[in-house]
């Protein structure tokens, strides 16, 4: 891999001062790399930066999340008059505009993978810097980040699993030395890379993480220390479990993956820590609504910009041609039909009132909101929060696994009515379970990346009332799922 080792993007971040008010830990001066893990505060300031490459627009403060994955997920109809995004939805992925683009994905993954070895390679041997507990939540959070970002990887630029699960993939850099890595196959980098690192995280991590008694705001430490505060942030021990389930689902282990979502669902400090979204505080606040469900996330990012999404990809008056808005009726007559009463229906979409717009619906997730009284924007939480994993996605997986048809039904009826919908679904086949299970991911995922994802792992086609972007059903191809490895990366085979 041609990746700059330039030590780091890690002391760069540290010149930053917009990175997020909940985490920066700043050092004044550029420190090489024995400086700054000389002290306790450079392991918090490296990790900080990590967490901040995770939130760039290349990664899951973008194509990530809300635009690229969603985009090829065909949940729009992007305006004609954007090349880019028309190339996206189309599939046309040898433009160049969309070559670049994916290098930048690929590129700015295996950097912050690469810093992320440099901070568990200087926690091993820098031993009495910090406490016993500190090393292993910063090791434990950085073999989970690395293990997130292969994933992804692996996901978007990998071969179908289903259709070959001995295909080769992507290499799996475990090291802070730059060097051509071989690719290797899925089933192998999921079980002896990406599933042993998350076991090592969750090792690491079950007895010393403060979230497990004290929820996400937990502190080892004093109100001005946040070094150990809003684990949310963080890839805490719960989030650690969480994308455990998601990746056994994904390499086909029901067992596993039933195991650790129920591992979480059946845990009553979950709860405690990570209640339901509250209708009253949501759907009758026209103000400050919680649209983004905070409450659930397991782990998400700081966007300090994300207002900026509504107004750049969403707003009908402000986007220009990078709108992003599905086709017309698509919201109201197959997204949510029959459906009024969900939450996400009535928080998450409104009506598009602009002339020419009839019967489409903007997407209002990120959209701004206004701070409680006597609160500063900049630290009011969930405006500035976008999810990587949730709660939610464990009941989705636990009806998926469980081998008794009417269990799978009950965990999927259990999130539908936390989301307004108290009519429970008749048992009726295992087909339709997923037909209701893939109509769930639509409505929770949009605008989080996991749709794609979804509509890859089962090599489905994307039906006519599941296709955003046109009425006609789109058919599953591995020339439309399996995403081109970057040239430089090719190049170097």
């Amino acid at each position: 891999m041609k990746l700059c080792k330039i030590f780091l993007i890690l002391v760069c971040i540290c010149l930053y001062a917009s990175c997020s008010n909940f985490l920066d830990v700043q050092p004044k001066n550029v420190q090489s790399e024995k400086q700054l893990f000389a002290a306790r505060g450079g392991f918090y300031t490296a990790v900080n930066g990590v967490y901040d490459k995770l939130s760039s627009a290349s990664l899951y403060g973008g194509n990530l999340s809300y635009s690229l994955v969603d985009v090829i997920a065909k949940c729009y109809e992007p305006m004609t008059s954007s090349m880019y995004f028309q190339a996206l939805v189309t599939a046309s992925y040898s433009e160049s505009f969309i070559e670049t683009q994916l290098s930048s994905i690929w590129r700015e993954a295996y950097n912050a993978i690469l810093n992320c070895n440099v901070i568990i390679e200087n926690v091993d041997k820098n031993e009495g810097i910090l406490s016993e507990q500190e090393a292993a939540l910063i090791k434990g959070e950085m073999l989970a980040v690395r293990a997130c970002l292969h994933f992804d990887m692996l996901r978007l630029f990998g071969p179908v699993y289903k259709n070959d699960p001995t295909a080769l993939s992507i290499p799996y850099n475990e090291s802070s030395q730059v060097s051509v890595l071989p690719l290797l196959p899925i089933d192998s980098i999921l079980e002896y890379k990406i599933l042993r690192d998350l076991q090592q995280a969750e090792r690491l991590i079950e007895g010393n993480d403060p979230i497990i008694e004290n929820g996400p705001m937990a502190s080892l430490e004093d109100d001005q220390d946040v070094y150990l505060r809003y684990r949310q942030l963080r890839f805490n021990y719960y989030a650690i479990l969480g994308l455990m389930a998601r990746v056994y689902l994904y390499a086909e282990d029901y067992t596993n993956a039933l195991t650790y979502a129920t591992k979480l669902l059946n845990d009553p400090k979950v709860h405690e820590h990570f209640p339901p979204v509250d209708p009253n505080k949501l759907l009758a606040n026209q103000t400050n609504p919680d649209r983004v469900f905070s409450t659930e996330v397991l782990v998400g990012i700081y966007a300090e910009d994300r207002d900026n999404i509504y107004t750049s990809y969403f707003d009908p008056a402000q986007a220009g041609s990078n709108l992003l808005l599905p086709r017309s009726y698509y919201v109201s007559s197959y997204l949510f039909a029959g459906a009024t009463q969900d939450y996400r229906r009535q928080s998450q979409w409104e009506n598009a009132t602009i002339t020419g717009m009839q019967g489409r619906y903007s997407f209002v997730k990120y959209k701004a909101i206004a701070p409680p009284e006597g609160e500063e924007s900049s630290r009011y939480f969930y405006a500035v929060l976008i999810s990587l994993i949730r709660l939610s996605e464990m009941y989705y997986i636990a009806a998926e696994c469980e081998p008794i048809l009417e269990d799978g039904y009950d965990w999927l009826n259990q999130i539908r009515a936390m989301r307004g919908l108290t009519s429970p679904l008749p048992v009726i086949s295992k087909s339709d379970l997923m037909d209701n299970l893939r109509k769930e991911y639509l409505r929770e995922f949009w605008g989080e990346g996991q749709i794609f994802f979804m509509f890859k792992r089962l090599y489905a086609d994307i039906n006519s009332n599941e296709n955003g972007w046109s009425s006609t059903t789109w058919e599953a191809s591995n020339a439309y799922y399996v995403l081109p490895l970057p040239a430089e990366e090719i190049a170097n085979r």
